[in-house]
This record gives C-alpha cells, sequence and structure tokens, in this order.
C-alpha cells in the first residue's frame, strides 16, 4: 500500500485488508513521508494488528513506494492498494481461490467500481475480461488496479514498475503481462475492490500527466496513440469553469500539450487533429 498524506481515507483502507477472510495475510505500507498524521495512525494500528508492517521515508512517487514494499514481500499472491481504495469483502480469497485452481495463471483481476470521497458509488469500472485484444487498451485501461492480484512470481518475470511514470506504472505493467502472457491472466467474476474519486487522487489532481503518460505507454507497447486520448482531455477541459482549470491560458496550454505528445501520434493523423483543435478552442 503506497501513502502519501491519506489520514483521511487510510483507516478505511487499512480495514479493508486488515478485515478479510483469507487467515495468512500481512499488509505492507510503503509511506512517502506523511506529515497529515498518517505515520501516528501506523504506528498505533501496528501495534494493535503485528500484521501490519510499514516504513517511511522520501520516495520519488507512487512507482518507487510500491516497488520498495514489493521487495519485502514474503507471501506468494500479491496485491497492491493504494491508501484511498478499499477492497470488497472476501476479495483476497476470492483472487487465492482463483489462482490456487488455476496454477498456470500468474495474475487475476475483476470487477471495479468508482465511489467517491465519502464512499458513495459512482459508476461501475469499464473491466473486460483477459480475452480482450491487447489493441482495446488504445481504447482505455479495462483492469481496475486494485482488483489485481498476482503472483510474485510475475514481478520477477516482468521486472520492476517503471518508476520513470509518476501516474501510468499500472498501466504500463498491465500491457508488460498481456504481452509476455495473455494466456495466464485470469479474472474474478465479481467486484474486487472500490476505487476512490476525489479531489486530492491521482487520476484527477494530475490528469494531463495521466494522458500524456498514458499515450506514452501505448506508443511504446503498441506503436503509437489514439488522438482520441487527447482530444478527450480538451473536451474535459472544455467542461471547467476557467478559474477551476489552473491551467493559465488555454490555447497556449493546449499547444504545448499537443507539441509534447507529437512524438506519440501517427503523422497522418497530426493535421486533422489540429484541425480538430483548432475548433474546438474557437
Amino acid at each position: 500500500m503506497p501513502s502519501l498524506n491519506q489520514a483521511r481515507f487510510i483507516d478505511a483502507a487499512i480495514d479493508s485488508v486488515l478485515g478479510q477472510d483469507y487467515p495468512d495475510s500481512e499488509l505492507i505500507v510503503a509511506d512517502g513521508g506523511s506529515d497529515d498524521g498518517t505515520v501516528e495512525l501506523l504506528r498505533k494500528r501496528q501495534a494493535a494488528d503485528m500484521r501490519l508492517r510499514w516504513f517511511s521515508g522520501k520516495d520519488s512517487g507512487p512507482a518507487q513506494a510500491i516497488n520498495a514494499a514489493l521487495a519485502q514481500v514474503r507471501g506468494t499472491f500479491v496485491g497492491w492498494l493504494n491508501s484511498d481504495d478499499v477492497y470488497a469483502p472476501g476479495a483476497v480469497l476470492r483472487a487465492v481461490d482463483a489462482l490456487q485452481a488455476n496454477p498456470a495463471w500468474l495474475m487475476v483481476y475483476g470487477h471495479g467500481q468508482h465511489v467517491d470521497g465519502t464512499g458513495k458509488p459512482l459508476n461501475n469500472y469499464p473491466s473486460l475480461p483477459p480475452s480482450t485484444p491487447i489493441t482495446q487498451f488504445s481504447e482505455g485501461c479495462f483492469i481496475c488496479q486494485p482488483t489485481v492480484f498476482f503472483r510474485r512470481s510475475i514481478w520477477v518475470l516482468l521486472g520492476k514498475l517503471d518508476e520513470n511514470l509518476k501516474t501510468a506504472f499500472d498501466f504500463d505493467f498491465w500491457l508488460r503481462a498481456f504481452k509476455a502472457c495473455p494466456e495466464r491472466i485470469g479474472f474474478v467474476d465479481a467486484v474486487q475492490a472500490y476505487s476512490r474519486l476525489h479531489e486530492e487522487c491521482i487520476t484527477v489532481r494530475m490528469r494531463r500527466t495521466v494522458i500524456l503518460e498514458g499515450m506514452e505507454v501505448l506508443a511504446r507497447h503498441l506503436g503509437n496513440a489514439p488522438e482520441e486520448w487527447l482530444l478527450t482531455y480538451v473536451n474535459e477541459l472544455l467542461t471547467i469553469h476557467p478559474d477551476q482549470r489552473g491551467v493559465g491560458d488555454l490555447k497556449e496550454h493546449i499547444a504545448d500539450t499537443l507539441a509534447e505528445a507529437r512524438q506519440w501520434l501517427r503523422n497522418d493523423e497530426l493535421p486533422k487533429l489540429e484541425l480538430q483543435l483548432a475548433e474546438l478552442l474557437k
């Protein structure tokens, strides 16, 4: 569990792990040096339940934190849960049962739901089964991150999470798994986790980075990224009041974003994309 200043949510996240009905588990929290009371909370929680281990110190981001925690894992089956997300009851046992019943599987994932800061349901995550062609990732990630469980061996096989990525390191890992061993990925047909969307989460707070890194990862694994990713970002900005966008001059911001994304787009799509952006920004 990577964490940084999530005292508001981490208690619920910890409860959702330690309250599972799977008997042999441990929780390793990799805290990035929180100063909001998280460390004190972790100290208190560990004193009450020694299945919780934790460490705290500055890191370069969640990918490095997760890699550091994975290096300390003692079990066979692994999941990672952000400190603002929660597991559904029975999620761990369902995942372990699926992996044990299918020895060839290295990874499983299931259904997820988005909830808001209070835990109120928002929508179902658009999950698709492992039989889905890898090219479908071009239309968006269809794996809800907190629903994923895997054998520790896949982390050895695929290598560490890419610490150069600040938001799309999980997306990159799924694509690496689908390229390396698509027939060894399974699915749990149940809601396995609730992914929280709130104003402080990476998905919302770092939206531009999410889009650009997603395009970079797609180009890395599939050759290029669709222009729809950039158009989606622009349309999202246009629905937000100018005072709340936090981007300064919108046209300049979009021009800078396009300049960065250009390397991952198909050259024959650029003229059409530039016309579409100009039309949107009139």
